[in-house]
């Protein structure tokens, strides 16, 4: 199983997006939309690495497309390369001045497009771990202060004091670890998002059952449900197979089923359920907690979700952020749903295998993905 870029065309002109496919499909993950707000939905969901888009379209203007797709924070990354048979110097200018990063004249070139749109995937690579990087340098300024003060605090007085009993020392002992930790986490998040975000994770795929990994999740994490108040209730079928990498895929799984729990009420219900939409499973985790501000929602997998990084005081939004990149690298994808009254519900899907591939299957063969 390769990892593939996500390329969007748009062009009203079927003709043109069936030319287009013939040239990219075999490199490529593909979707095409044939009008500015198609365009514009398709752009959401799908979530493309570089779109070609067309200009002269009925209804909404290339021009107009790329305005609105640089108003949306999630597609900041997202290149845009306009293709059409306008070639004046004053046709260009408006396009770059729209947003676009590149425009390229029908006829076109095969060579041209196909570079350039391998130089605007390197480009966006590059810019998304550096935007990642500004943001942890920040972020460390703010998170790494506070419990290494804490740290140098406690062990600055257990070093003066020898009048401390042993009960008080193991207490302060207590909080350093607790600092040291958080620390911890911390950076192992951030060097796992930069290796997935660069491209260097190396994919350990194995055909396996999703209900095994599920049920391995729920069991780890029914201590701290319990000790929350909160029930989790399964929802699984006999099998659910699927081509993965166990430990990535299980760390999505609990990281989900935690934050469920973690923002679930006392007496609350967290539903985990494994189903079936034909050429994908899908993964679904329901909590009853209070629903996410709607203007969240779009960005809920980007990493330092809040507006001010330096005022993220848990999380900060690294283990959706993870958990979006390891599916993505599986060729699946993650959304979310939230609403008052009913909670949110995260769904993840993935390419679905057929049993007799499971059973054919050997066991202790694993696929390797090359970065």
């Amino acid at each position: 199983m390769e990892l593939r870029s996500k390329i969007l065309i748009v062009d009203d002109n079927p003709t043109n997006i069936e030319v287009v496919e013939e040239l990219l499909d075999d490199s490529y993950d593909l979707r095409s939309a044939t009008t500015g707000e198609e365009a514009l939905q398709a752009a959401s969901d799908f979530q493309p690495d570089v779109i070609l888009l067309d200009i002269m379209m009925p209804g909404m203007n290339g021009y107009e497309v790329c305005q609105h797709l640089r108003k949306n924070q999630a597609l900041r990354h997202t290149k845009v390369i306009m293709v059409s048979a306008k070639a004046m110097t004053s046709e260009r200018l408006a396009g770059y001045e729209a947003g676009a990063d590149d425009y390229v004249t029908k006829p076109f070139d095969n060579s041209e497009l196909l570079a350039k749109i391998r130089v605007y995937l390197r480009l966006k690579s590059s810019e998304e771990v550096s935007l990642l990087k500004s943001n942890v340098l920040s972020l460390l300024n703010h998170e790494y202060r506070t419990p290494l003060s804490s740290i140098l605090a406690v062990v600055e007085l257990l070093l003066v004091d020898d009048e401390i009993d042993l009960q008080e020392r193991r207490t302060l002992l207590g909080g350093v670890r607790g600092a040291a930790l958080r620390l911890e986490d911390l950076f192992k998040k951030v060097l796992k998002l930069s290796a997935l975000k660069s491209g260097t994770v190396r994919l350990q795929l194995g055909r396996g059952d999703l209900c095994d990994v599920v049920g391995e999740v729920t069991s780890a994490l029914q201590s701290k449900a319990s000790q929350r108040g909160v029930s989790v209730e399964l929802d699984v079928p006999d099998s659910a197979c699927a081509t993965f990498d166990r430990n990535e895929i299980l760390g999505v799984a609990e990281s989900l089923v935690d934050n469920a729990i973690r923002f679930s009420p006392e007496g609350g219900v967290v539903t985990v359920c494994l189903s079936s939409d034909g050429d994908h499973l899908c993964l679904t985790v329901r909590d009853q907690g209070e629903a996410i501000d709607p203007a969240y929602l779009s960005q809920m997998f980007e990493e330092f979700l809040a507006l001010d990084v330096v005022h993220h005081t848990e999380g900060h939004g690294l283990s959706l952020a993870i958990a979006k990149e390891i599916v993505e690298n599986h060729n699946g994808n993650i959304g979310v749903e939230s609403h008052q009254g009913s909670g949110t519900c995260f769904t993840v899907r993935l390419p679905a295998v057929a049993q007799a591939e499971i059973e054919g299957s050997i066991t202790s063969a694993q696929l390797l993905r090359e970065p």
